[in-house]
């Protein structure tokens, strides 16, 4: 690829081909070289390529400058690392790091992902895009009435751009109630899916996207890799026409669906890790900031991502008005929990094959 100053792309070319890696790079290892604080022996270990980390680090920072630019909501996600003993006992949980050479590797992936769909539209063949639609009207709404709760103006428009998303986020970033915006705009945003029809990329703000580099751990990008080595095959639109638009919205189908069963098991099986590390946590008490809240209580979720429940029979005594989704308040005392507010609780009981994790408040925090 050929790209401008600026991180556009002026030109591309796929071909078959065969890598040979000149060193086995670790992302720690480059996050040490970046930062300035890599032992010597990484230092030898990298020595023949640090002219073009430094140039990587470089394109990386052209390529964000380039996504800022296009207005593509920043948006704060963390995810869970598990540490797995030799038993196969969950032995700790922390939160994934995620360095500058994960920034690196993860826009050259976009990047190379934004060719692969521009080809398909260049050559107009059946292709299985990654698209990201815009929020749905009716939580978009909701997080119109939300904001002036928060004390935030919400942007005016006639219809909900990613623009507008980042304004919302840049409005509260640095503030207390940065967290718990973060939170509402994650949530009113669609889910990401595969079709065979190039919609666009919402998040991204891309007109052109699909998953192409992944081929050996995901089926669309075997699925693009299928379609692109017969363009550069020779075969004629038509052919291709015939051979793949069928083939694209089934694999798009497909996809789409395996992905959620996927997520959805990935995230039963780390509950039953998590609930099983919390099992030598039992009587512990934690600070935690508050992740969702409902009509029965709320979740709050400890700085190593692991969540629980405040169930709202474990609450103090009292009749409690629930607003929807930002806030549960006692109407005597008026005592309220909210969205992103920071609480003190207590591991009261865990089910390690359920993966629940039940949180209690600290009494023992109030009286002190």
């Amino acid at each position: 690829m050929e790209l401008d100053s600026e991180g556009g792309i002026m030109s591309y070319r796929f071909c078959k081909s065969v890598i040979r890696s000149r060193v086995k790079g670790v992302y720690s290892e480059i996050n040490s070289i970046l930062s300035g604080n890599a032992a010597q022996e990484i230092l030898d270990k990298y020595a023949h390529v640090k002219n073009e980390i430094a140039l990587m680090d470089e394109l990386a920072d052209v390529l964000i400058a380039k996504r800022q630019r296009r207005n593509a909501p920043d948006l704060d996600t963390t995810e869970s690392k598990l540490i797995i003993d030799e038993n196969g006992v969950c032995c700790d949980v922390v939160p994934r790091e995620r360095g500058k050479s994960e920034r690196i590797i993860e826009e050259f992936m976009l990047t190379a992902n934004e060719a692969a769909a521009r080809l398909a539209r260049d050559k107009k063949v059946p292709f299985v895009y990654r698209i990201h639609e815009a929020p749905p009207e009716a939580k978009v709404e909701a997080l119109q009435e939300l904001l002036p709760k928060f004390g935030l103006e919400c942007p005016h428009f006639t219809e909900f751009k990613p623009y507008h998303a980042s304004k919302i986020l840049e409005s509260a970033r640095g503030t207390d109630k940065y967290e718990a915006v973060n939170l509402m705009v994650l949530r009113s945003m669609a889910k990401a899916k595969y079709s065979p029809e190039p919609l666009g990329h919402f998040g991204l703000v891309l007109e052109d996207y699909a998953h192409f580099t992944s081929p050996i751990r995901r089926y669309p990008d075997l699925a693009i890799h299928r379609i692109i080595t017969d363009i550069l095959a020779g075969y004629d639109t038509q052919w291709l026409e015939k051979r793949y638009s069928g083939f694209a919205v089934n694999a798009s189908e497909r996809s789409s669906a395996a992905e959620i069963k996927a997520v959805t098991i990935e995230r039963e099986c780390e509950d039953c890790y998590k609930a099983e590390y919390m099992k030598a946590h039992i009587g512990e008490s934690f600070e935690a900031r508050i992740s969702s809240v409902t009509e029965f209580g709320f979740y709050a979720e400890l700085p190593n991502t692991i969540e629980g429940l405040i169930h709202i029979r474990t609450l103090p005594e009292g009749e409690y008005a629930y607003s929807e989704p930002v806030s549960l308040t006692e109407i005597r005392s008026g005592v309220t929990y909210s969205l992103g507010q920071t609480v003190r609780i207590v591991c009261a009981a865990v089910n390690v094959s359920d993966g629940m994790i039940d949180f209690v408040l600290d009494t023992a925090d109030k009286q002190e």
